[in-house]
């Protein structure tokens, strides 16, 4: 399986998709109005979950990249 990766702030996140954050990966799960919900599975098999506005993901997205560049 292929994964998508966030690479383009101007798309709309959709459920599914790959994003990196503080160099992790994590899916968004369920989109609610106004609020995503991404999840992740660590290494010793839990599971995390993280809740962010549309604008907090595009911000903690970009800073991740900006990280990843330097």
């Amino acid at each position: 399986m292929v994964s998508e990766h966030k690479t383009d702030q101007s798309l709309e996140f959709e459920v599914g998709t790959s994003i990196f954050i503080d160099n992790r990966e994590w899916t968004i799960a369920e989109k609610q109005t106004g609020l995503i919900k991404l999840q992740r599975d660590s290494i010793d098999g839990t599971s995390k979950i993280m809740d962010a506005t549309e604008a907090e993901l595009q911000e903690l997205v970009k800073k991740s990249q900006h990280q990843l560049e330097d």
